[in-house]
């Protein structure tokens, strides 16, 4: 009996191991969407590799194309386009119909038998044009083929294929360099396939709560990867037909992306709500919907998650839409032992959906989790021990190793985890004397979407009179991108006796630079909003100490040639009369001492200056004389007040004033316009 009860022992783990193995692998999500239905299918890609998207925002600029030279009398395959990855489903009985646009050029037109096959994994189904040869004339046009497609399975990961083969070509009226060409994948050029099929799967996953919050997960599967979230409209979730709000948290899921939505319950206890869940794929088309499912869960009294889903999973640093971006900076040049340095200090803010995965960062700040991005993992646990990792919350000891660790992987993060140039914004680091970099949490230490501002100071020497890139475009241009829209508020500023010399933007389009000159330093201010994240542009400057340019130095030799000119056209016009003088010395001044201000070039302020005070000297020449001499001697202060006398002149009678007690005076005679001389 012994050896019998032992043996029993034996096995008692392996009759329970297989029941525990069941429990955890059983299914903790749903199927709740979606069927076939209408799409339309661009298609984009070389000839060779092509593909399918419904998303109208991944045409280009410029168009793709295939183009036949020579006519065609037995079939070749002009272009192939690939959907990969469909879901398991059935595809109704149907006509798909395909559009491509063609170019006919140098012929007066082309006789064409195209025929398309579209492949639906192991299925394949064939269309022609209306005629077995159709004529297609000069110029751009549109031919259309029709392909009944019967109800078919399609197994799970089978492809969407689209091959378009050219029978015969024949062209008209044929000339040197006469082609056709197939045209796709831009704007304008928008060939397409339509038809019925199933494109996206809804899972939906377990309830969780926390308090009063209960997040509702939902796993979206298509073929199309993160741009289903990226270009499609009005993801929605309803519990009892009200649209749950607030901003829901997507994470990427090995068979899908998770998108997670927090009901908050004002009424705690025990709930069994309707849940569906509504996509429209593409603008304009019909909104997809699941069924409607019940879920029962449970909510307590508490504060909870704190009205956010906290992930297990990574978080998407974009879903598509991209977050908001605000660059705020500063710059000081400055002498230092005869060199010139540049203090740069960098604030770069994060809002949406960057902002909470920068935040859920920071809570897995040394975290040993292989499924997390190498921009996390780069960071050492340091101080951060298991209470403060992963609780929610952003600890002083995290915020702490993060801006010290900073120090030397700022270059990393700012590339990998944000998509920004970091030699672009914040300069060449290799170059820094110093680097420091701070974070500011506005306020808010949870696990939430909420602005996160990392500043980064940096000291370095340069060269005085080269020109450099102070900022220029710093954003990568992303596929799905990271920023929806940015600004940038930059000022610059010198000492007295340095400048920047060159301060030129260019034209790019929505960015303001203000540059001003006043005599304790240059500033200026480059500003703009709402920005795109392909605009291109380029700040540069020649960093200076040289005399000729420092402001200090420029506003005292501009006033020694304005004082100068005043003072020589002053002494020109002493019996002249000065009221012209006097208006050019106020206007050319301000227009002078304006060129200053605005920062003209300091050979301009030197030139305005200078050809100031020659204006002014001419004008003292040519101005006319006074029509009485100012009393300026003793003497003729002591015959002030004495009555000036008349006399006659000689020759014609004309009774003359005599306008000085001065003699000898030589006056002209107001009638004959004689000279004549009183000499007593």
């Amino acid at each position: 009996m012994r050896q019998v009860f032992v043996a029993l022992l034996m096995l008692a783990p392996l009759v329970f191991v297989p029941t525990a193995t069941a429990a955890e692998g059983r299914s903790t999500s749903e199927i709740i969407c979606c069927p076939a239905a209408d799409v339309e299918l661009f298609m984009l890609g070389s000839a060779d590799s092509g593909s399918l998207s419904p998303f109208s925002e991944r045409l280009g600029d410029d168009p793709e194309s295939a183009v036949i030279a020579n006519a065609v009398t037995s079939e070749e395959v002009v272009a192939t386009w690939r959907l990969q990855d469909l879901y398991a489903g059935t595809v109704p009985d149907g006509t798909w119909t395909i559009s491509l646009p063609v170019l006919v050029e140098n012929a007066g037109g082309a006789q064409v038998n195209f025929t398309v096959e579209v492949a639906i994994g192991s299925n394949v189904y064939t269309g022609a044009l209306p005629a077995p040869s159709t004529f297609v004339g000069t110029g751009e046009s549109t031919i259309s083929f029709d392909v009944p497609i019967e109800e078919s399975t399609v197994g799970d990961g089978w492809d969407l294929e689209v091959v378009l083969l050219a029978r015969t070509v024949v062209f008209s009226v044929p000339q040197s360099g006469s082609q056709l060409s197939v045209l796709w994948g831009a704007d304008g050029a928008e060939a397409s396939i339509s038809g019925e099929f199933s494109a996206i799967e809804m899972r939906l996953l377990d309830v969780e709560t926390d308090g009063a919050d209960a997040y509702i997960g939902v796993v979206l599967s298509s073929p199309f990867g993160t741009d289903l979230l990226a270009f499609s409209d009005d993801l929605s979730l309803r519990l009892d037909g009200s649209v749950v709000s607030g901003d829901p948290v997507e994470t990427q899921s090995a068979d899908g992306i998770r998108v997670t939505w927090t009901y908050t319950d004002d009424d705690p206890g025990e709930q069994t709500m309707s849940v569906e869940v509504t996509i429209r794929l593409q603008s304009g088309g019909s909104s997809i919907t699941s069924e409607p499912t019940e879920v029962t869960f449970t909510t307590e009294d508490g504060e909870g998650g704190g009205g956010s889903y906290y992930p297990s999973e990574e978080p998407l640093r974009t879903t598509g839409a991209g977050s908001s971006l605000v660059v705020v900076g500063s710059m000081e040049l400055s002498q230092d032992r005869g060199e010139l340095v540049l203090e740069r200090q960098t604030a770069i803010t994060l809002d949406g959906e960057m902002s909470f995965w920068m935040r859920w960062s920071l809570d897995h700040l040394g975290s040993e989790d292989l499924a997390l991005s190498p921009t996390i993992r780069s960071f050492r646990a340091g101080g951060v021990g298991d209470e403060e990792r992963e609780s929610r919350m952003i600890e002083s000891i995290e915020r702490q190793e993060f801006e010290q660790q900073m120090g030397k992987l700022h270059v990393s993060f700012l590339s990998n985890g944000l998509g920004l140039k970091p030699d672009e914004l914040i300069g060449d680091s290799g170059e820094f004397d110093t680097v420091g970099v701070s974070l500011d949490l506005h306020g808010d230490e949870r696990v939430i979407s909420h602005p996160v501002t990392i500043t980064i100071r940096s000291r370095e020497r340069v060269a005085d009179g080269t020109l450099i890139d102070l900022v220029r475009d710093f954003i990568v241009v992303q596929p799905v991108p990271f920023w929806s829209d940015w600004s940038i508020d930059l000022t610059l500023k010198t000492s007295g006796l340095t400048s920047l010399v060159g301060l030129d933007v260019g034209e790019a389009e929505g960015l303001t630079l203000n540059h001003r000159r006043m005599p304790m330093g240059e500033s200026a201010v480059l500003s703009g909003e709402d920005l795109d994240q392909g605009i291109t542009f380029e700040l540069i400057a020649a960093p200076t100490s040289a005399p000729l340019y420092a402001p200090l130095l420029v506003l005292i030799g501009t006033l020694g040639v304005l004082a100068g000119g005043l003072a020589l056209g002053w002494r020109v016009s002493r019996q002249r009369r000065r009221s012209l003088l006097m208006t050019e010395v106020v206007l050319l001044s301000i227009i002078v001492m304006a060129m200053f201000l605005f920062a003209y070039p300091s050979m301009f302020v030197f030139g305005a200056a200078g050809s100031s005070a020659f204006i002014w000297g001419v004008t003292a020449l040519v101005s006319p004389r006074a029509s009485r001499h100012r009393a300026t001697s003793s003497s003729a202060k002591v015959n002030r007040n004495l009555p000036l006398p008349t006399f006659a002149c000689p020759a014609c009678g004309t009774v003359n004033d005599v306008p000085s007690h001065e003699r000898p005076l030589r006056i002209v005679c107001q009638g004959c316009q004689r000279g004549i001389t009183i000499q007593g």
